[in-house]
């Protein structure tokens, strides 16, 4: 399998950075509501890539924008929380590595999500102690370019 930056499109990228920029403080359902379900698609890939690209530029503030791009993704579309857990776990590793506390930026960025489902996940998930790569189904792996994730 090919790692994140290789496998995952960035085609879209630009879409997702657009939405985020535009992004109110706190993203009310309206918001929300005005956005295209299918952005979704960019929205979740952006979120993946940049936590990536955050462990390589050791870029908090890129993190950030990363999980909320993947919770904003979460709030458009009505999958299992399980799934949206395991994109959170690549989140919640790079926090450790950047040592910015997971339940910190956890709880930043749900303050800003609409539904209320998600933004409590995240806040649940960041005060966790027992996420690992491997029990999320992902592994670190080493490129030319740097440090990258793989599904395993």
């Amino acid at each position: 399998m090919k790692p994140n930056l290789r496998r995952v499109s960035g085609s879209q990228d630009h879409l997702a950075v657009a939405i985020l920029e535009r992004a109110p403080g706190r993203m009310g359902q309206q918001f929300v509501d005005s956005l295209d379900p299918a952005i979704a698609v960019a929205l979740g890939r952006y979120g993946v890539r940049a936590a990536t690209r955050a462990l390589r530029q050791h870029d908090p503030d890129l993190l950030r924008r990363s999980l909320l791009a993947t919770g904003l993704a979460g709030c458009l579309e009505a999958d299992d929380v399980r799934d949206l857990m395991v994109e959170l776990a690549l989140h919640w590793y790079v926090a450790r590595q950047l040592d910015v506390p997971p339940e910190a930026v956890f709880a930043d960025v749900a303050d800003r999500l609409a539904d209320d489902t998600v933004a409590e996940v995240l806040r649940t998930f960041g005060t966790r102690t027992d996420i690992t790569l491997e029990a999320f189904g992902w592994q670190l792996v080493t490129t030319p370019d740097g440090p990258d994730f793989c599904p395993v």
